[in-house]
């Protein structure tokens, strides 16, 4: 009886061990984009720019597509739409992206598409799936201050997270391997500060100001990174981030 109570013991432990989770090394979106990825403590990473133009099936959005702003599709701010700047040009200012990098650049984003919520002052929980694929999320402001941190400190974490190409000046050491080239921001059609300047939207309202957002900024003429609050109809880029716990296998 002992035997085959141990034996039962051994099963469920077995049982228990094969239903965690393997910890993902990449993220496929619903347009079938695939990511690179990278752990921070307790966090999974995306180390590309998000470039998905529909929301995922778990999205509040669900299979939604997100308008383009062209020349010629006019486009509300206060509506989700993104802009495909990766191939703008305005020398000097973007001499530096050669086209494997502007490939890499991902799509600029409102924070209306970022985030899956229209209104430009409507308050939401931290914890937004918004445009990002299934199980995952915008990060938050606390985000940024945990990548931050782990990197050092914010006065030097800029110069760690931007790419090692790219930049119109001072580019930066990679020592994230999160590879921040300067993608530059929009607003409708509008393009600027492309090989200047990277932002990454999170999910949290300026607490100051409804209409802004928290952001992570990076900047050409500064080793730093920032976090400020910026307007929702802007479009800047998107990083996703994977919550990991006691149901993944290592963690």
């Amino acid at each position: 009886m002992l035997i085959l109570l141990c034996l039962a013991g051994a099963c469920k432990k077995q049982d228990s061990a094969s239903e965690k989770k393997r910890i993902p090394t990449s993220v496929t979106d619903i347009d079938g984009n695939i990511y690179k990825v990278k752990r921070f403590e307790n966090k999974l990473w995306m180390v590309e720019n998000l470039r998905v133009t529909h929301y995922d099936t778990e999205s509040l959005c669900k299979k939604d597509t997100i308008f383009e702003a062209t020349e010629s599709q006019g486009v509300d701010v206060q509506r989700p739409y993104f802009k495909d700047a990766r191939y703008f040009k305005e020398s000097p200012d973007t001499d530096n992206l050669t086209d494997d990098i502007r490939n890499s650049l991902g799509f600029l984003y409102n924070w209306c598409a970022a985030s899956g919520i229209t209104g430009s002052s409507t308050s939401v929980t931290e914890f937004v799936q918004g445009i990002c694929p299934n199980g995952w999320r915008l990060p938050n402001s606390t985000d940024f201050e945990e990548l931050c941190n782990y990197l050092g400190e914010k006065e030097t974490a800029g110069k760690k997270l931007k790419s090692v190409k790219g930049w119109l000046a001072n580019n930066g050491t990679d020592e994230s391997d999160m590879n921040c080239y300067p993608a530059g921001l929009a607003i409708r059609n509008n393009v600027s500060f492309m090989g200047k300047q990277t932002i990454f939207w999170s999910s949290k309202n300026h607490q100051m100001n409804s209409t802004k957002a928290e952001v992570l900024k990076l900047f050409y003429e500064q080793d730093h990174a920032e976090i400020l609050g910026v307007d929702k109809t802007q479009a800047n880029s998107v990083r996703c981030i994977l919550d990991l716990d006691a149901s993944y296998i290592g963690f």
